[in-house]
């Protein structure tokens, strides 16, 4: 029969009490709920003792079958007993408790005094039982069973409507930093506010890309074409025709990119917000314009090849040849930035045109007399203002003083500047630079009238309009964009002028933009005028000639046109 013995703990020292009383007094620092057990009689989380890991005991479920006494740290001595009872096979299990640790000593069966001092209550207290059963009531949620943890799954939020803002304003810091600093965005941005902004940005930026496509394709179907830009004075490309030998010659893919180009919605105001950002950086040359002092704008100037300006030369020496009757002419004027070269900016990349204009009068022969101007502009300069500062045109006052030039050139007498009345007909006057820049660079000018004192009559026949007017102004055009159009009405491919002077001499004048501030003043020194522009005329200048029994020819040109256009090349058809 096997006899039941009971477990005594051996006495504590004297020595090793007062030690765990006085490590007992320490305070401790909480532990949560999961961490270790709770204490019943002080809620007050005690944290077992820091042994080496050698001597401590791990804390293991009470086995069923196994029925001896667990080890016991050496290190962890307690005061209070524990009873560990063999237990028959077969027999279930007493509940234990797992959660918390029993502080109530359990009753003996033959009990002894002990001595009830605090700190062997606080030991025993300390310490966890693993193997007495518990009376306390046993903690629930502990029994609960333990769910498996999940891994956290990141879910994915719909886009917000607000973080739209703060996402475009993201992509601008980027790039403006990418411009300061390489687009180094861990200098400024946090790393968890990055993350989320780079989530957001990539997330937005394929809807922000595929919907800027679909806005572009429709304006570019909604879009009517323009026929002429008045920013940057010229005809726009229009809609080509498809043909199969275009196609293949590649004419047609040429002519549809700069369709589509010319063509391109609000391309003024694309033009005008780079004009800005360049005039922010400081740049002086904006859209082929040069800013230049004094309020000046300037167009370069570039030579062409010396070949193709040797072509033009050659037909209009084959005209004067063909044509030995006429007094053939060619006036070359040129434009600011060869006269007001000095307010230029500096080192800027142009090309002389006093050498051009010695040049094309090297090719012209004896047949043809070039009238000089530039000497005289270059005596006026400083005193008078012979070039609009907004405009590629000279001034009412520029293109008296070569008519004066051409008259003397031919043996005219000119009509001296006291035969006229100077008027101002605008004082709103923006020219085409002005506009050509895009970001509107200037302040408006006045536009001058010669009117003759006279107010001898004329009849001018515009031949593209069918309009017979006695006048050679067109008054509505100051209220248009652009004003210098009141000479004449603007450009027109051929234009016939009657007037009451008594002379045989009559006139026809090839010509581009320049002519028109002149032709006043040519009307009070010949009976006829025929003014045709090479650039829109379709007709044979022989049957204008024959027609009109002409007696003097003029070729006016200023040198950037004549530099840069080929119409001239068709006067010999």
């Amino acid at each position: 029969m096997n006899k039941k013995i009971r477990y005594e703990e051996p006495k504590m020292p004297e020595s090793l009490r007062k030690l765990m009383e006085i490590e007992d007094e320490r305070p401790r620092k909480k532990k949560r709920p999961e961490e270790g057990p709770r204490n019943t009689t002080k809620n007050v989380k005690k944290r077992p003792s820091q042994a080496s890991s050698t001597n401590r005991v791990k804390k293991t479920r009470p086995s069923q079958e196994r029925t001896e006494r667990p080890k016991k740290s050496s290190s962890q001595p307690s005061n209070q007993a524990v009873r560990k009872t063999a237990r028959p096979a077969g027999q279930p299990p007493r509940q234990t408790s797992k959660a918390r640790p029993s502080t109530k000593a359990q009753p003996t069966r033959n009990p002894r005094p002990r001595p009830e001092q605090d700190g062997q209550r606080k030991s025993s207290q300390a310490r966890p039982s693993q193997a007495r059963p518990s009376k306390a009531r046993p903690n629930q949620r502990a029994n609960k069973p333990k769910k498996r943890p999940v891994a956290r799954q990141s879910k994915r939020r719909p886009m917000n409507l607000r973080s739209i803002p703060s996402t475009i304003l993201y992509g601008f810091t980027l790039l403006i930093n990418f411009l300061v600093s390489g687009g180094d965005k861990n200098k400024y941005i946090k790393g968890d506010r990055r993350e989320k902004l780079d989530k957001r940005f990539y997330r937005i930026l394929p809807v922000a890309f595929v919907g800027l496509t679909v806005l572009i394709m429709l304006a570019v179907l909604v879009h009517r074409d323009q026929t002429t830009s008045l920013a940057e004075n010229r005809e726009l490309e229009q809609k080509p025709k498809f043909t199969i030998s275009s196609f293949v010659t590649g004419k047609y893919s040429s002519k549809q990119a700069s369709y589509m180009s010319d063509q391109f919605p609000n391309r003024a105001g694309f033009i005008k917000t780079k004009a800005n950002l360049d005039r922010l950086m400081g740049k002086k040359e904006i859209n082929g314009v040069y800013l230049g002092a004094d309020g000046y704008l300037m167009e370069g100037f570039k030579a062409e090849d010396p070949n193709i300006t040797k072509i033009k030369v050659d037909a209009i020496n084959k005209f004067a040849s063909s044509n030995k009757s006429l007094k053939v002419s060619m006036m070359l004027v040129p434009n600011k930035v060869d006269i007001y070269s000095y307010l230029m900016p500096k080192n800027a990349p142009v090309d002389s045109q006093t050498d051009y204009l010695k040049a094309v009068s090297s090719m012209l022969n004896n047949k043809v007399r070039m009238v000089d101007v530039e000497q005289t502009f270059n005596k006026l300069k400083n005193s008078e203002q012979l070039y609009y500062k907004t405009d590629h045109h000279w001034t009412t006052d520029g293109a008296f003083h070569a008519y004066t030039d051409f008259c003397k050139a031919l043996n005219i007498q000119p009509t001296g500047q006291n035969s006229f009345n100077r008027s101002q007909a605008s004082d709103s006057f923006k020219g085409s630079l002005y506009y050509k820049t895009g970001a509107e660079i200037g302040k408006p000018e006045d536009i001058y009238l010669y009117l003759t004192q006279d107010n001898a009559p004329v009849i001018t026949k515009y031949y593209d309009t069918k309009k017979k007017v006695p006048s050679l102004y067109d008054s509505s055009k100051l209220s248009g964009r652009d004003q210098y159009e009141v000479f004449t009405g603007g450009n027109h491919s051929q234009i016939k002028i009657r007037t009451s002077v008594e002379t045989e001499r009559k006139i026809l004048v090839i010509k581009d933009s320049y002519a028109n501030a002149m032709i006043p003043f040519l009307a009070t020194s010949f009976s006829e005028i025929n003014v045709v522009d090479m650039r829109y005329f379709t007709g044979s200048l022989s049957d204008v000639i024959n027609n009109n029994e002409v007696t003097d020819v003029l070729f006016l040109y200023n040198v950037n046109t004549f530099n840069s256009d080929s119409s001239i090349l068709s006067i010999n058809e």
